[in-house]
């Protein structure tokens, strides 16, 4: 064990009282430490900012290959998982299964003491490697890149500078497709309801807005720059705010997930979708075609996304060195809802 560590645990089990050895069966959820003592301890952990070394029992250089084990991990950081990337691990798991490889799927919340049982499940388990799927808070994400250094990210780029190599979506470039199609659509006054600030996925969206509206003749307004948590109940608390505010658009450009509370804020306010207000969602996600009139969206091929990765992961002799960054463009699905 490092000094630092000893160290860190050593003043975790200063602050509770107890010993270090106490502390370390705490955070291994050792049954034989009672329950209250336990939360007190996690609870001094958290605070102090530890995380295990998340290497330690792991093998240095595993091979992954036929037969092995992967751990495709789950991040579930201000995205809803069931409905954005349930797709996604599906297509994962099938075509890892005809490698014949073993996929154990986990999720990660950005609990603390979850993020905890995470790590020792992954220290336990024997796999080969991991994909890790959606957002992560970034110290977790870095921990879990430490635990195991062969992983590949999809739909998260990772921390910067990056050493592992990414599959990633251009969402930039599918805010640009979805700006330029409604203006060509007439639109004029293109209200963009985006997710989370701060969140990779929203930063790429506002950056391809932005770049897409002088393009398309058109000036950037901040006012017509929304944010929700990615939901469809944020997005119709959102935009019925905005409504009632007086703000004025045309159109809306937002996920498929939110483009569902779009339609209702739009719908119980009286205005016709698209005559009086053009919707266009991102993600090609079946709720769109549900949603009547049905959804314009920019459609993200999830199964080429993991089939690219499990290919890379599966390869002979994959270049660890040299870290791979791919992007897959977006296509644009015109639909009832914008023209």
């Amino acid at each position: 064990m490092k000094t630092s560590q000893r160290k860190t645990v050593a003043s975790i089990a200063a602050e509770c009282g107890v010993s270090a050895m106490t502390v370390s069966r705490a955070l291994r959820h050792d049954s034989r430490v009672r329950e209250e003592t336990r939360r007190q301890i996690v609870a001094a952990a958290e605070k102090l900012g530890y995380i295990r070394a998340p290497r330690m029992g792991r093998p240095g250089h595993p091979e992954p290959g036929k037969g092995g084990k992967v751990e495709l991990i789950a991040g579930i950081i201000g995205r809803s998982m069931a409905i954005f990337h349930s797709q996604l691990l599906v297509a994962i798991e099938q075509r890892l299964a005809k490698a014949g490889t073993e996929c154990v799927i986990r999720t990660c919340n950005g609990d603390y003491e979850q993020f905890l049982v995470l790590l020792e499940n992954l220290r336990a388990s024997g796999a080969d490697t991991a994909i890790l799927v959606g957002s992560f808070i970034p110290e977790q994400l870095a921990a879990l890149l430490d635990a195991v250094p062969e992983a590949v990210l999809l739909d998260n780029p990772g921390i910067s500078p990056s050493t592992h190599s990414t599959f990633l979506f251009d969402n930039a470039e599918a805010a640009r497709l979805a700006v330029n199609h409604l203006a060509g659509c007439g639109r004029r006054r293109i209200l963009l309801l985006n997710g989370l600030p701060g969140h990779f996925f929203s930063r790429d969206i506002e950056q391809g807005y932005r770049t897409a509206l002088p393009a398309a003749g058109l000036p950037f307004d901040p006012g017509l720059l929304l944010h929700a948590d990615f939901t469809a109940e944020s997005a119709h608390e959102v935009m019925a705010h905005a409504m009632d505010s007086g703000l004025k658009f045309d159109a809306v450009f937002t996920n498929d997930e939110m483009a569902a509370g779009v339609f209702r804020a739009l719908l119980e306010r009286g205005k016709r979708i698209p005559q009086d207000v053009a919707v266009c969602g991102c993600d090609g996600l079946p709720v769109g075609m549900q949603l009547f009139p049905r959804l314009t969206t920019v459609a993200l091929d999830y199964e080429e996304l993991g089939d690219m990765a499990v290919e890379y992961l599966l390869s002979p002799e994959p270049d660890r060195r040299n870290p791979l960054r791919i992007q897959l463009l977006p296509r644009l699905a015109i639909r009832e809802s914008s023209c």
